[in-house]
């Protein structure tokens, strides 16, 4: 392929997905009163963007502009001590100063990673399609009671399963959006949960100003700047709350969370947009 004159189309798409886009704020397309943007060539537009890498959009695009506030929220810390690692590893376990990677007899291994997520590896993953999802969800309940896990606020945000095995996700919510920093993962396949992760908040608050949001319609082309999403169908869209989890989250107790545009794939993949101009 290449790849020079394909990046030149994908450029040349934006100019003109751009100059659509100007041309329809002009033309009243955005109505203030409702908070709706009323799409029309400008989806199809969108569409011969994406199925350059093989994207298809396979569900409906929300047409709401959002004006929402920032939220400034807190992660809970783990406190690695001997209750904390016993809880997941049974008996005998003792923490142990600037260790962040215990195991058991069983080669169950609990990683704590920045002091703010947990990644619980309980077994390794076999391989068989899940016949029946009911029993998946007794497992996940009786775990949460099992390890003492406030669920509270956490609603199933994202379910995938496969022929070979599958991700639940529960995420907290915010008012009526998810806050996608704070969740619980379980990895299941046919026997069971085979891998746990969780991270969460502590403390939610307001910040005065709020933000508008661009349409979904309008992210959906920064797809095409991730050079590793390609070959998928998109199979829902959704107004969440995100904070970029880069270099520097490693090192940061608070931070601010932004509406942002959460896309969902068929591999159960997510990927969040920039949703600000």
């Amino acid at each position: 392929m290449d790849w020079n004159k394909s990046n030149s189309i994908l450029i040349i798409a934006f100019i003109v997905l751009n100059i659509f886009l100007l041309l329809a704020t002009f033309s009243n397309v955005f109505s203030d009163n409702s908070n709706t943007v009323i799409i029309g060539d400008f989806k199809e537009n969108v569409e011969s963007i994406l199925k350059n890498k093989n994207i298809n959009i396979k569900c409906e695009i929300p047409k709401d502009i959002y004006l929402l506030p920032v939220l400034e929220t807190e992660y809970d810390m783990i406190e690695i001590n001997n209750e904390f690692l016993q809880n997941y590893l049974g008996k005998g376990i003792e923490a142990q100063e600037d260790v962040f990677i215990y195991s058991n007899d069983k080669n169950q291994i609990l990683e704590i990673v920045n002091n703010k997520k947990i990644v619980y590896t309980i077994r390794n993953k076999v391989s068989g399609e899940i016949k029946d999802e009911e029993y998946i969800n007794k497992l996940i309940n009786s775990f949460i009671i099992d390890k003492n896990l406030n669920n509270d606020g956490f609603y199933e945000s994202n379910r995938f399963i496969s022929n070979d095995g599958g991700c639940i996700r529960y995420t907290e919510k915010y008012n009526e959006y998810f806050m996608d920093n704070s969740y619980m993962c379980f990895y299941v396949d046919k026997d069971g949960i085979y891998k746990f992760e969780m991270q969460r908040v502590n403390s939610v608050m307001e910040i005065k100003d709020k933000i508008k949001t661009i349409p979904a319609i309008e992210a959906l082309p920064r797809i095409i700047t991730y050079d590793n999403i390609k070959n998928k169908d998109i199979t829902d869209i959704k107004m969440t709350y995100y904070c970029t989890e880069d270099e520097n989250w490693s090192y940061i107790e608070r931070t601010n969370s932004d509406p942002t545009w959460k896309v969902i794939f068929n591999d159960g993949t997510e990927l969040h947009l920039p949703s600000q101009d």
